[in-house]
């Protein structure tokens, strides 16, 4: 029931709660069932995706005193790493890392993509080596957190070595979040021509948050030419009537108004506005999540 409840993908955080909740009372249950290695590694995946720090804390403390040392199991070691990694303890994690005695390619995996949000690109780049030193194969999640730490910390060399890498040297077929990581470490840097030309050089289909990326970079940078180029082919990539498959969002054209606005050409704000009512696209509220003690609002 508990992995049930955080297998979910709609509603995330509520049916993740909803799994704490449950183990809670796994404890009190009169039948007197004990949680295993197996039901901690779910409910630290819960606490993971809430990234309530006081909910990971509390459960690591249950760990330690009532099934065993993290360091001493992998797939608990791994998710305390994931758990901290996502609430910002990154000395925590650091320390749970090397500690632990036996390490998988998702331990590694977990602790690079920790070092990644965490702006400490070298050291995720540091990690690959420790990584094969320790015979252990990486996989293209692997990759994904280690081209993320590149473009946090904005090492494009590094970023564009590692992409040829990772089908020269390692044997792996980069995926489509792979190639969406490098246009969006070139559009950090400002290397916008390289970026749209890395897309169109692609042997993939390139998706549309790949552009959004590379627009967004655009806009950061003030390359209008190049924004109105990027912005017209999203349009174009947009389904001609509303779909319950594929439902037409409005973050595509909000974007290219902005980029008019910032340039002070009202005439096509006015003009992709208008195309966004014809085509009856709706905008979606924004929120925010406040954490308190005991929930997330």
């Amino acid at each position: 029931m508990i992995k049930g409840y955080i297998s979910q993908r709609g509603r995330a955080k509520k049916y993740c709660r909803e799994a704490l909740v449950l183990f809670r009372g796994m404890l009190s249950d009169a039948s007197g069932q004990n949680p295993t290695d197996t039901t901690m590694v779910c409910v630290l995946s819960a606490c993971s995706q809430l990234g309530e720090d006081f909910s990971g804390a509390c459960v690591h403390g249950f760990i330690e005193k009532t099934i065993c040392r993290p360091e001493n199991n992998v797939f608990i070691g791994t998710g305390l790493v994931d758990v901290y990694a996502k609430c910002g303890y990154i000395d925590t994690v650091l320390c749970i890392f090397r500690l632990m005695r036996v390490k998988n390619v998702l331990t590694w995996t977990a602790m690079g993509t920790g070092l990644a949000v965490h702006g400490r690109g070298k050291e995720a780049l540091e990690l690959l080596d420790a990584m094969e030193d320790s015979g252990i194969k990486p996989n293209p999640v692997t990759f994904t957190s280690l081209f993320s730490a590149c473009c946090h910390a904005g090492l494009v060399e590094e970023g564009l070595h590692l992409f040829h890498n990772t089908r020269d040297k390692f044997g792996i077929e980069p995926q489509i979040q792979n190639y969406g990581c490098i246009v969006d470490l070139l559009g950090r840097a400002g290397y916008l021509n390289e970026s749209y030309d890395f897309i169109i050089e692609m042997p993939i289909k390139p998706d549309a948050i790949l552009w959004r990326s590379l627009l967004s970079a655009c806009n950061v940078h003030g390359d209008l030419a190049m924004a109105e180029k990027v912005g017209k082919i999203l349009l174009q990539l947009e389904p001609m009537n509303n779909s319950l498959h594929v439902p037409v969002t409005s973050e595509d054209y909000i974007a290219l108004s902005n980029v008019y606005a910032s340039a002070g050409r009202w005439q096509q704000v006015e003009m992709v506005r208008k195309k966004m009512k014809s085509k009856r696209v709706e905008t979606k509220p924004g929120g925010s999540f406040i954490q308190t003690i005991s929930k997330s609002h």
